[in-house]
């Protein structure tokens, strides 16, 4: 008897390609025979041969399964297989066979989009092993639309390509093939939906937790969205209630991050708000341009945020474009960051699935990409545009004279407090006259007075007014990790001896020296001769220290940048009797692939009877 899909609580849709038959007849075998929710299978099959998937599947499942022929009603506990060479829609609560010569079929994107389209938060994707990227965009649409999605453990999956093809912030849940039936059946099944109230409570404070730690403010969600996204995390760590998943992310950091990925919408698209990019384009680029030949200096901007990339190489072919040929054009720097570590990774390897370039022009693709297989390959020109890292709004030191932020749909995840320590951070980084692009629900309010409007419906901003001083980091997580052992106390000089105590307590001084260890940026206290009075834990894992390295020399001792150039900056300090910087970028990383760190040296003048010291900074841009 058909269903309405007001009816049908969940529907679940599952591509599969090279490898796939064997992962699908695992998955449908491990089903309960009270499995609540339709399942649609789009495997791709040769065309010149009859399929016999149905039978296959059939044979191993408890649920009845039927192969679609022309369209059928969506019915609970049902496995519909979609046949060679034909393609499938989701319209309602029936499946359509739909003709369209294009790609691989079935189509794994299409029956990922219109399965989004029909069904919203309630659609489950699972990806299977497979070549090629087919349903790489499909499961974008269902992540937008607030759905599930699931991917079979490239490690474990026959054929890793279509797994892997999926961009990190897009996926809920990674899984074996034989347990994917049984997370199935968990997150149809209704359990966990509505949390006992005493779990409630331990919930709302959990979750004051994470946002006193990451400025994320959940009070704009609804109690269901966050039970529904809270459920799949339990599922995908298989913890059975709330108390014991709240242990399990004290246990875990990497599970706090991975929680709060799942709040965040991070699907994007290239030359996502085309008059946006028009106006970039048009004005803004080609004014930077000058503006930066003018003063000879570089161009250098930030895209805050920039999830799996998208956004940022839209950037870097808009300027691509601007430049043309131009030798004399002045050297390009952009920024990329998140803090999402997969997101950024997916980003720094630059390939997506073809479908992801659908909305560009066909000159555009050919001038800016290279054919991969099925993918495309960011250009080589691009990439030596971007450097791309991991940075956290929140506790990080932000870049230095930048031109130009793209800061889109950030902000509205954001505290009021968090908000403005961004606006902070941007308002320190730009120089004056340099832009700023908000989302289109954010504003600057709180710290309007320096940003004046440059088209107010592009949310786009122009920096104005005094000078703005770096704000300190916000407060620090209420459920700590441990930091690391200091390597010692921060000393006075051997040269230096006055004879006199210091006034403040031990206690004290031990919990500043803990606070200067656990700085997300590194710091050295070298004298003239460049022995070292102090380092940071992040400054000994910057520079590959690993000797107890008190009262040795620094420079000595410096790996995986040029030790020559950051001898230049302290000499250069030394001389100018002021603060000296310079970037420098890793010498043991594919070029595409290097780190990129501001050295800033500043001399610390105590008196005529004491040693200078030097504190060397380094902070990655």
């Amino acid at each position: 008897m058909a269903q309405s899909n007001d009816e049908l609580s969940h529907l679940v849709v599952i591509g599969a390609s090279a490898g796939g038959i064997e992962s699908l007849s695992v998955l449908v075998g491990s089903l309960p025979a009270t499995f609540a929710a339709p399942i649609v299978v789009g495997q791709h099959l040769s065309p010149k041969r009859e399929s016999a998937l149905g039978e296959i599947l059939a044979r191993q499942s408890p649920l009845p399964v039927r192969v679609v022929t022309d369209r059928d009603s969506l019915e609970p506990g049902v496995i519909y297989v979609v046949p060679p060479n034909r393609d499938v829609v989701i319209a309602g609560s029936e499946i359509r066979v739909h003709e369209d010569g294009q790609g691989p079929h079935p189509s794994i994107d299409l029956l990922f989009s219109t399965a989004a389209e029909a069904y919203g938060e309630n659609v489950i994707a699972v990806v299977l092993s497979g070549t090629g990227s087919d349903g790489a965009a499909g499961a974008r649409d269902v992540k937008y639309a607030g759905g599930t999605v699931i991917i079979q453990n490239p490690e474990t999956a026959a054929y890793p390509g279509m797994p892997l093809s999926l961009a990190p912030s897009v996926v809920d849940i990674v899984a074996n093939q034989d347990r994917i039936g049984e997370l199935l059946d968990v997150l149809v099944s209704g359990e966990f939906d509505v949390p006992p109230v005493s779990e409630q409570t331990q919930l709302q404070t959990f979750l004051d937790q994470i946002r006193d730690y990451t400025g994320i403010d959940f009070s704009s969600y609804k109690q269901p969205t966050i039970q529904r996204r809270l459920k799949r995390r339990m599922v995908a760590t298989g913890q059975p209630d709330i108390p014991q998943y709240i242990r399990h992310v004290r246990n875990d950091p990497s599970e706090r991050q991975r929680l709060i990925s799942s709040f965040l919408i991070k699907v994007t698209e290239f030359y996502r708000d085309p008059d946006l990019f028009a106006h970039l384009g048009e004005q803004v680029v080609p004014d930077l341009v000058a503006e930066a030949e003018a003063r000879g200096a570089d161009l250098r901007i930030w895209s805050a945020g920039c999830a799996t990339g998208e956004e940022a190489y839209s950037l870097a072919m808009t300027i691509a474009d601007q430049l043309g040929g131009d030798a004399a054009a002045p050297n390009v720097r952009i920024f990329a960051t998140d803090l999402d570590e997969d997101a950024v990774a997916f980003a720094r390897r630059g390939i997506y699935p073809a479908r992801s370039l659908r909305n560009l022009p066909e000159n555009m693709v050919e001038r800016h990409f290279v054919k991969l297989g099925d993918d495309y390959e960011v250009g080589k020109h691009l990439r030596a545009m971007l450097v791309f890292g991991e940075h956290d709004l929140g506790q990080r030191a932000p870049f230095p004279r930048i031109d130009l932020i793209l800061c889109r749909n950030v902000l509205i995840y954001f505290t009021p407090a968090l908000q403005r320590r961004a606006l902070q951070l941007f308002a320190f980084s730009l120089r004056i006259d340099g832009y700023l692009v908000l989302g289109k629900s954010e504003t600057v309010n709180g710290m309007a007075e320096f940003f004046a409007v440059d088209r107010p419906r592009l949310k786009s901003y122009r920096r104005v007014g005094d000078r703005v001083l770096i704000p300190s980091s916000r407060v620090l997580d209420p459920m700590p990790s441990p930091l690391p052992r200091p390597v010692g106390p921060l000393r006075n000089s051997h040269h230096a001896n006055t004879g006199r105590e210091s006034s403040r307590s031990p206690s004290r001084f031990g919990a500043a020296n803990q606070a200067l260890l656990g700085l997300p940026f590194g710091v050295v206290v070298v004298d003239r001769a460049y022995d070292i009075h102090y380092l940071n834990s992040q400054a000994r894992r910057m520079f590959g220290i690993h000797t107890t390295a008190l009262d040795q020399d620094f420079i000595h001792l410096v790996h995986h940048f040029d030790a020559v150039a950051v001898r230049g900056v302290i000499d250069a300090a030394a001389s100018a009797e002021q603060a000296a910087d310079r970037l420098l970028e890793s010498l043991d990383s594919p070029a595409d692939a290097r780190r990129t760190v501001e050295i800033t040296c500043t001399p610390h003048l105590p008196g005529d009877d004491q040693e200078v010291l030097f504190v060397l900074t380094a902070i990655d841009v």
